[in-house]
């Protein structure tokens, strides 16, 4: 999943710093004894005074909540955030998630991407060291989810299971990012054939969405009431020791879990910051949209991943990708107050990794499902993920 990034300028050395062998390297030319020295015990990174300082800050902080360690110190602040900050993660399950979730947490000093000139032009321009320090979340992936075939699984066990499991999983699963599934579709659905003949409308797959989604799952109006999820996750509660087969009852058990470790939290989507970060309301003006994290579909190639290809096909052609996680930490506040805040944000990564671990899981045991329908029926599995938001902004 996400990995732990602190984002500053950096250069690095010439190629002769950076050999391997103990000899260095001659200057091309005559035969002459001079040659380029070996330079040893020098950072690899280089940063100004004022990118320093608000690694330097949030560095103090950190070894205050104990993030930070004192054998993390090298010499530079970024390389010390840096060491406590991907600790951190991977304590927190990041290696486990990445193997489904992928995707970037990335502690940044500016929210918008700009060259290594316009980079270094804003530092000159400005009046003194950056007060706020951003984590900034982005899939470059959307990780597919083929359902179908557990939807059934799971109605065998008992006629709402499948309802509830769905409703509480898509829940759990949007406190850390967008999930494309029948409800996006459906939109989809509505603007492509605004304006479409009925014979057009025949002949498109689009017509096929809004009958595709199984009898068991609720309208899109209910999924996303609160109501439904709390319903759901009382009735999942209630059922579980109920439920006899054992894929069932793990999945059960599983996304019960999931929703525990998410409880509390909630989406901090970048718009929330918009009145409190000068430029930022200007900014998601100009973007494309945010790329999901995930993909729920039924099966491979059906009419949801269709929709999905054509949303998908063109996000991130015409501006940047709006962020999926944004939080803020401000430098400008006194210790105390700046720990908590500091609290505050990493509880929430904390909370993001272990949850986006327990649902791995979850996907795999979906995804074992599914290979076992195709094997019943015959089929090739080749599930790929599906690609996001930020894969085609960097194309």
């Amino acid at each position: 999943m996400p990995t732990a990034e602190a984002r500053t300028s950096r250069r690095r050395p010439g190629a002769a710093a950076t050999r391997s062998d103990l000899a260095s390297a001659r200057l091309i030319g005559h035969r002459t004894p001079v040659t380029i020295p070996m330079l040893s015990n020098i950072p690899w990174r280089f940063c100004t005074r004022w990118d320093e300082q608000p690694a330097g800050i949030l560095g103090k902080s950190f070894l205050r909540l104990g993030i930070c360690r004192p054998e993390d110190w090298t010499g530079n602040a970024v390389d010390f955030v840096e060491r406590g900050y991907t600790r951190f993660c991977n304590q927190n399950g990041a290696r486990e998630a990445k193997s489904i979730w992928k995707g970037n947490l990335r502690i940044m000093d500016t929210l918008f991407e700009m060259t290594e000139l316009e980079y270094q032009n804003s530092r000159a321009e400005a009046n003194g060291p950056s007060d706020s320090l951003f984590l900034v979340g982005d899939y470059e992936q959307a990780a597919s989810i083929p359902i179908g075939a557990t939807l059934p699984f799971l109605e065998r066990e008992h006629p709402q299971l499948a309802s509830a499991f769905y409703t509480v999983l898509v829940h759990s699963l949007y406190r850390w990012m967008r999930v494309y599934d029948y409800t996006d579709a459906i939109v989809h659905a509505e603007m492509m054939t605004d304006g479409m003949t009925e014979e057009e409308i025949k002949d498109s797959y689009l017509s096929e969405i809004a009958k595709s989604v199984p009898r068991c799952l609720p309208s899109c109006e209910q999924l996303v009431k609160l109501r439904t999820f709390s319903r759901s996750v009382s009735f999942l509660k209630a059922t579980r020791e109920k439920v006899k087969g054992a894929i069932a009852r793990q999945l059960v058990d599983e996304v019960l879990t999931l929703q525990q470790e998410c409880r509390g939290y909630r989406h901090p989507w970048a718009a929330d910051l918009a009145s409190e970060v000068p430029g930022l309301e200007d900014f998601l003006s100009d973007t494309d949209g945010c790329g999901p994290g995930c993909a729920i579909t039924w099966y491979e190639d059906d009419c949801i991943s269709a929709a999905f290809d054509d949303e998908m096909q063109f996000i991130g052609q015409n501006g940047p990708i709006e962020p999926s996680i944004l939080l803020r930490i401000k430098l400008d506040s006194d210790p105390d107050e700046l720990d908590k805040n500091v609290q505050r944000t990493f509880n929430f990564v904390g909370a993001m990794l272990r949850s986006l671990r327990i649902a791995g899981g979850i996907v795999e045991q979906i995804r074992g499902v599914y290979d076992e329908y195709l094997r019943e029926h015959r089929q090739n599995s080749g599930l790929q993920a599906g690609t996001g938001a930020v894969g085609l902004r960097q194309e």
